[in-house]
């Protein structure tokens, strides 16, 4: 329930070295068989423009699980918010969404996701992501079967980005209880 939005699920990874990838939930309603295509995604300006950048990754925008950083408007024409799901700092934008919006839904772990994400601090690490319900909690409230690990890309190498290349977990942004 990312944003507070029920059913806005987000898968968070948190990849070896620290960082958050973000992206939709194999539960997320974008991603069920007749869902409305994505026609448009849009970062938030105050994102956009609030990237970090330099070897340290200088700059990032603060954000939590509320934070705003994408709209979306589908085929339909229904419109979309797509949230940080996590207390972080904005590491990077994926530049493909904007002119590739399809990816969200057709590869949403991989080219599709929607941002990575690094805790403030490097002890911040299980902060940033302890609101967050775990596989098994987020089945059991959404009432399904666990994935497997693999079914889920969690715990194998991820294929996404370079910088995300590696072993990761995840968790679920929605808001256990």
């Amino acid at each position: 329930d990312s944003g507070g939005e029920g059913g806005n699920d987000l898968l968070v990874r948190q990849h070896d070295n620290g960082l958050l990838i973000v992206g939709l939930a194999p539960s997320h309603p974008l991603l069920r068989p007749a869902a409305p295509r994505v026609a448009i995604l849009r970062y938030r300006p105050n994102m956009a423009e609030n990237e970090a950048y330099g070897k340290r990754s200088k700059g990032g925008a603060n954000v939590g699980p509320r934070t705003a950083i994408a709209d979306v408007q589908l085929a339909d024409g229904s419109k979309m918010v797509l949230h940080a799901a996590a207390e972080a700092r904005l590491v990077e934008l994926n530049d493909l969404l904007p002119d590739e919006p399809g990816l969200l839904q057709t590869a949403p772990e991989d080219e599709g996701f929607l941002a990575i994400l690094q805790p403030r601090r490097p002890q911040d690490g299980q902060r940033s992501v302890a609101g967050l319900a775990d596989e098994a909690a987020f089945a059991a409230a959404r009432g399904v079967a666990a994935m497997g690990a693999a079914d889920a890309g969690l715990a194998a190498p991820t294929s996404g980005p370079p910088a995300c290349a590696g072993a990761a977990t995840g968790a679920v942004a929605t808001e256990a209880g």
